[in-house]
């Protein structure tokens, strides 16, 4: 396999360990097809040459177009060369559904036009920097139409659909700046979805995220929630203008009651917001679907203080005293089709 890899020398530079695992399956189908294309273009032409009129081509006692025998051989050669296609890239398929245990996260958010990476420690670039063997598990969404994140080196391209959460993980292994683009046409900004991969080794990956590390240097607590809301994948499912998308709106959560799936009402106040960001499938307001990542871990105590209070800029109720409800007002469970109506 590693014989058939390194006979692609017109691929972009292998520097991922799936890159290494997909070149050598990738030149064996090649091969293959290549294989029965020479055989059957050849026969083709063979016949072609010796028969010059229409009529049965005779092979020994049988004829091309009545043969049972050949007919069968060509279905099973067929279906042979999709079984090999198939299993050749299966092992690898499987293994990016799922990140190895403890890999860091990085919160890709594609628009048009733009990416933005977000990292655990709250730092938002456009560029994607990663650490030489070291696993880390991207989890990506798209602020409006679907897109794709393509990296050749990595030989990685996933695509990115607003309204969902797509996740998977690389692990680089050779030092250097690398292509990133989408292969999906977005309409105007698509020319400007490229940037770069910057793959470090883990000394100068750790100096490099130290240098950038305080989120908190030179804003106020609701700034950085709302970076935050923008950085972490937030504003693929939550908008701030009332509308419904995968997730209940931001305007107006906070301090408002709502009905959950299991029947119970509760208040958005500080203690809710903090559980709905590290277990959000516990208490799901009713119309929704139980579908968030969780993001324990992710988010630390500060940074989830730093996002309620930027809720609580957003809400008629943002000054009122954690789990006081007005009583002069009733609210209306939010779901789907209210808040769609409210638009």
């Amino acid at each position: 396999m590693t014989n058939l890899g390194m006979l692609a020398t017109w691929f972009p530079e292998a520097a991922s360990t799936h890159a290494a695992q997909l070149d050598g399956p990738f030149m064996q189908v090649m091969m293959a097809a290549l294989v029965v294309l020479v055989v059957f273009v050849g026969l083709a032409i063979a016949f072609v040459m010796q028969f010059k009129r229409e009529g049965q081509f005779p092979l020994g006692s049988v004829t091309l177009r009545t043969s049972l025998i050949l007919r069968v051989l060509w279905v099973v050669a067929a279906i042979g060369m999709g079984l090999l296609a198939a299993g050749a890239g299966f092992g690898v398929f499987v293994d990016r559904t799922e990140a190895p245990f403890a890999s860091g996260t990085i919160i890709v958010t594609a628009a048009q036009g733009d990416w933005d990476f977000a990292y655990p420690n709250g730092h938002v670039a456009d560029t994607l920097h990663v650490a030489t063997g070291t696993p880390v598990r991207l989890l990506m969404g798209s602020k409006d139409v679907m897109h794709s994140l393509s990296i050749p080196a990595f030989r990685l391209d996933e695509g990115v659909a607003p309204g969902r959460l797509a996740e998977t993980w690389v692990e680089p292994t050779v030092p250097g700046t690398y292509d990133l683009k989408s292969n999906i046409y977005s309409g105007e900004g698509f020319a400007e979805l490229r940037r770069a991969v910057v793959v470090h080794e883990p000394a100068d990956y750790d100096a490099w995220l130290a240098a950038v590390s305080d989120i908190f240097a030179g804003r106020t607590l609701e700034e950085v929630g709302e970076l935050l809301y923008n950085t972490q994948g937030c504003a693929v499912c939550h908008t701030t203008n009332g509308a419904a998308l995968v997730g209940p709106s931001f305007l107006n959560l906070y301090g408002h009651e709502f009905e959950t799936e299991s029947g119970e009402t509760i208040v958005a106040n500080d203690a809710y917001i903090k559980e709905s960001i590290l277990t959000p499938n516990v208490s799901v307001i009713k119309g929704f679907q139980p579908v968030m990542t969780p993001f324990a871990g992710i988010l630390d105590d500060k940074k989830i203080e730093a996002i309620t209070a930027f809720l609580k800029t957003l809400s008629d109720r943002g000054g009122a005293p954690e789990g006081a409800v007005d009583e002069t007002a009733v609210d209306t469970p939010v779901t789907t089709e209210t808040q769609q109506e409210g638009n």
